[in-house]
């Protein structure tokens, strides 16, 4: 799976929470959940705003809680930034394997990379969160590039590629991808630029030029066939 698209997304997967909540469910449980999408929402919001400036009280003003509700669920705004990574990006992945557990380890690539930079267009609160951990968290950056190692491989050792996971290759997907999500931001790009970069990143990794349109217009049919949220989005919605 390509850059930013790496984090098990509750819908799909299992409920990722920083104190797990091992009790059967109840009122109370959902309750819980509930609360702890507003802090992430809001987190994702604050972040994406101020970066490593967020501090908790802009988060616990944004999710409307008291700060003691802030420290029922983290330990600190370090915690809070670790799970935004986990709930904004990593879980993109997640989704595309489900999805596309079978298929094509090109077509896996070109639909996970497609459904990043969809999500990228239709919600640029998100976008500016993904760039921020990206510039400020190595740990974040690690965890994307090692699961887009192990789709290099997979689609290389399978004769897909021609090139594997070697530095030159990361640094050029993710640049790719990563660059385009800011051109978005800034307005110099929008949803008609999706399909030709995702088709780029294809051929840069050896994929003729008309196998890389056909593989972008299957994923193009996947995406509109399991169409939802993939990841929490900035209003809180899940």
């Amino acid at each position: 799976m390509s850059i930013l698209t790496y984090i098990p997304i509750r819908d799909s997967l299992s409920f990722v929470s920083a104190r797990p909540l091992q009790e059967k469910p109840s009122r109370g449980h959902k309750k819980r959940a509930r609360t702890y999408d507003q802090l992430i929402a809001a987190g994702v919001q604050v972040f994406a705003e101020r970066g490593e400036a967020l501090t908790i009280s802009d988060v616990v003003a944004k999710a409307n809680v008291s700060n003691g509700t802030f420290y029922n669920y983290f330990d600190d705004r370090d915690e809070l930034i670790d799970a935004l990574s986990e709930h904004s990006l990593a879980s993109l992945a997640g989704e595309a394997a489900l999805q596309t557990a079978e298929a094509d380890p090109a077509l896996r690539f070109a639909f996970a990379t497609l459904r990043v930079l969809t999500r990228a267009t239709e919600d640029p609160t998100w976008g500016h969160a993904i760039l921020r951990l990206t510039d400020h968290r190595r740990s974040f950056t690690r965890e994307v590039n090692r699961y887009l190692r192990e789709d290099l491989a997979s689609g290389f050792e399978r004769g897909r590629f021609e090139f594997g996971p070697d530095a030159i290759t990361l640094d050029a997907i993710t640049g790719l991808i990563t660059m385009t999500i800011r051109r978005m931001l800034r307005g110099d790009a929008g949803p008609g630029d999706v399909e030709p970069v995702v088709e780029r990143t294809l051929t840069m990794l050896g994929i003729s030029k008309h196998e890389a349109t056909t593989l972008v217009a299957d994923a193009v049919v996947e995406r509109d066939r399991c169409p939802g949220p993939l990841g929490l989005a900035a209003d809180g919605r899940s």
